[in-house]
């Protein structure tokens, strides 16, 4: 992958749009611990805009996987607005807000989550029989997005039985089954070697451009930050955009 051509690419993307696709407003989140306020997030404003990327680095324990959920609606913060195409959609109710996230966010964490008993087809289908689509409407989804990420040969294998990259594939085509506006990955190679590390890094780039979704990833490797067009940091509760 040409590096600097992916992220000039991707920055002139950034440029030529003023289509925001998500805005965090004013978002404030603290923990409890013994009595004590943790504060993670203080006042943090955020846009994303429609088809960038974008890395999220800093220290371990700074916040950065709780703003990702926030920016996915797996958490709230204390208080603040998420406006999704100037919808805030923190105002939905559980069931309405769980429909959203289906339809329109896709997540990618470190671990797999993939359910061991099912095959990698039946993994992937799962959002799509979530969202109402019919069993044979579901497969073809799953089967385009499996092909698309290399595991043809793999369709019917049971989670389980594949390797570690393999499984990271499988939950990356879960996530894009329904080909969302965002997809959020929590250090999607954390757990993998250098050369599966490389091929998700390249499979990540090349499907936010083929399918114009914002990525945004939370991420200790400095080689896929390069790759982002923006590159933000949390401390001390606020983001900063590093040059």
């Amino acid at each position: 992958m040409d590096r600097n051509n992916d992220k000039e690419s991707n920055s002139d993307q950034y440029r030529k749009t003023d289509d925001v696709l998500i805005s965090a407003r004013n978002l404030y989140k603290s923990y409890d611990n013994s009595g004590s306020s943790i504060i993670i997030l203080q006042g943090v404003d955020f846009n994303i805009n429609k088809g960038e990327t974008i890395a999220v680095i800093g220290a371990s324990g700074i916040g950065k996987s709780t703003f990702l959920h926030i920016m996915g609606t797996l958490d709230r913060p204390d208080s603040g607005a998420l406006l999704f195409r100037g919808k805030d959609v923190l105002l939905f109710n559980d069931t309405d807000l769980a429909a959203f996230r289906n339809k329109s966010v896709g997540f990618v964490f470190q671990f797999h989550h993939l359910l061991a008993e099912f095959t990698a087809i039946e993994n992937v289908m799962m959002p799509a029989l979530i969202n109402g689509l019919d069993k044979k409407t579901a497969t073809r989804l799953a089967e385009d997005i499996l092909l698309r990420v290399g595991l043809k040969e793999r369709l019917f294998h049971m989670s389980s039985k594949l390797s570690g990259g393999e499984q990271q594939r499988v939950a990356l085509a879960r996530a894009l089954v329904l080909k969302p506006e965002i997809l959020l990955a929590d250090e999607p190679t954390g757990n993998l070697d250098r050369k599966n590390s490389e091929l998700i890094h390249s499979m990540l780039m090349e499907l936010n451009r083929e399918l114009q979704m914002a990525l945004v990833v939370v991420t200790h490797n400095s080689e896929l930050a390069s790759f982002m067009s923006r590159v933000v940091s949390i401390a001390d509760g606020k983001l900063s955009e590093k040059a």
